[in-house]
């Protein structure tokens, strides 16, 4: 008896959980649900996949955009041919290094602006304006801006150094000196970004765990670095993925300021494909160039978050 009954009262729970059909209401929500969401997913479709889909098909072909008739299938010989010569390595370890430096740099002062901000300050709208305003201003301005200002022979950062008693710097005419300086415009541009990130994140922290340390004698500095730093850990995992695939995948710094010389020495990945198939009308080689840096970006970003989320576990 006591089988029959369990099985009876299963049957109960199982016929009780049964999807009652959808009402007429709840299919009118779902009708302009994807009503709105049509626009934005064909968008998504045209502009998103399909170029996707077309540049791995392309990345097996040998064809100028010149005469995309004539194009010659070739397998993976564009893959096999960036291991044979030295442009695509050159081209990735330059785009690493500023990814590095982007990222390095970023994320410290980022934070301390963070801390800055979330303190009681005067007019923090126009201060936390003007550290967004180089974040929504474009690439192109912005590029320009440094151009001028990093100018050899007479631009602004080398007139200062010549009343600091040094002489002037050739910037973005040295190959030693013109990766480190587009690091710092990248560096002066999205800082705030990752501020507003971090600021968001220190807002949601709860109060009480920091009086709670506090009361118990915690110093600033204790607090910072044993409960605001560990509970950030997913703002800063998101500041960190951000900022490499951001960085990943700049053009405009070397596109116009240093038209990635000197000697290559600035040439960014996303400059490379654009340069070998516009410039050298070779396509295919750059649909394999643009898959494999597709590949790399996301290995990385899943990298970063399998590390980060292991190091801080709260």
């Amino acid at each position: 008896m006591s089988v029959t009954n369990t099985l009876s009262q299963a049957s109960a729970k199982t016929k009780s959980k049964t999807r009652k059909p959808a009402t007429r209401r709840q299919k009118r929500d779902w009708m302009f649900a994807a009503g709105f969401l049509a626009p934005f997913m064909i968008l998504l479709l045209v502009f998103q996949y399909v170029p996707l889909l077309l540049m791995a098909r392309n990345s097996v072909y040998d064809y100028s955009l010149l005469n995309p008739a004539a194009a010659k299938f070739v397998g993976l010989r564009n893959f096999t041919d960036m291991i044979e010569y030295e442009d695509a390595a050159v081209s990735f370890g330059v785009t690493f290094l500023f990814a590095l430096g982007v990222v390095l740099f970023v994320i410290p002062v980022a934070f301390s602006l963070a801390l800055f901000l979330n303190s009681k300050l005067p007019a923090r709208g126009l201060v936390r304006t003007m550290i967004m305003l180089p974040v929504v201003t474009s690439s192109v301005v912005v590029a320009t801006m440094w151009s001028f200002l990093l100018d050899p022979s007479n631009g602004l950062i080398n007139g200062v150094l010549n009343v600091a008693g040094i002489g002037n710097q050739p910037f973005l005419t040295s190959t030693s000196q013109a990766l480190p300086a587009l690091i710092a415009m990248t560096l002066w541009q999205q800082v705030g970004f990752g501020a507003i990130l971090f600021l968001a994140g220190l807002q949601g922290l709860p109060a009480e765990l920091t009086e709670a340390a506090r009361i118990d004698g915690a110093t600033r500095r204790q607090v910072l670095w044993n409960i605001t730093v560990p509970l950030l850990s997913r703002t800063t995992l998101f500041v960190v993925v951000i900022m490499t695939v951001f960085s990943l995948q700049a053009f405009a710094p070397a596109f116009l300021m240093t038209q990635g010389g000197p000697q290559e020495s600035t040439n960014l990945i996303v400059y490379h494909i654009y340069n070998t198939a516009f410039i050298m009308q070779q396509a295919g080689y750059a649909s394999a160039l643009s898959v494999v840096l597709l590949l790399v970006v996301l290995g990385i970003s899943m990298a970063q978050m399998a590390l980060l989320r292991s190091r801080w576990n709260y």
